[in-house]
């Protein structure tokens, strides 16, 4: 009877170290991630004229995103593409878009919990075209690097929302009307994947 107690016992353990073995190692197995990002905040403009700067303007700047990428225990790649929605002084028609990279590491703070810091850089492309007579259009492309902080929840498996703050800073070159730098915050749906689905 003793024998039959014990055996049944080990059995049981035996079998909940192995499914606790399993959830662990599937835990944290790469994921694939889409989201959708929005987001608002303020861009710096430049105004030039030639080598000289003329004047700096902020302008509240919006703009709406899609991400693709990876995420491992403790790191996340995103390519995104980001369009923006300025609202410049002088210019009856602003815009831009950007396609860039963005790198973080992954502080993770409970099961369904994490903090993330890390860099971004891309292209950014703009146009401004003004109110004057006559209208006179401007385009920049230019380089930007940055950082970005924040907060990852997962509301199910395989959905979360991501909370967080971007800094930008553009490599401008000595164009009439150019961004200059960028502060946003902004709010993510994230939809995470592995190849069990």
């Amino acid at each position: 009877m003793m024998k039959k107690v014990l055996s049944s016992a080990l059995l049981l353990a035996s079998v909940t170290v192995s499914a606790g073995e399993n959830y662990f190692s599937n835990e944290w197995d790469a994921k694939g991630l889409i989201a959708i990002e929005g987001a608002g905040g303020s861009m710096s403009l430049t105004k030039q004229n030639g080598s000289a700067i003329a004047s700096d303007d902020n302008t509240g700047a919006g703009s709406v995103a899609l991400k693709l990428g990876g995420e491992s225990k403790f790191y996340r790649l995103f390519i995104d593409g980001r369009y923006y929605m300025l609202d410049a002084n002088d210019y009856e028609s602003s815009k831009a878009v950007s396609v860039g990279v963005q790198l973080d590491y992954l502080i993770r703070a409970g099961e369904h919990f994490n903090i993330f810091m890390g860099l971004n850089g891309g292209g950014i492309y703009s146009k401004f075209q003004n109110t004057g007579t006559p209208s006179v259009q401007h385009t920049n492309q230019d380089g930007y690097v940055g950082a970005q902080a924040g907060v990852n929840i997962d509301i199910i498996d395989n959905l979360g929302i991501e909370l967080g703050g971007r800094a930008k800073y553009v490599f401008t070159d000595d164009d009439v009307v150019a961004i200059s730098n960028a502060y946003e915050g902004y709010v993510a749906i994230v939809f995470k994947f592995t190849g069990e689905y």
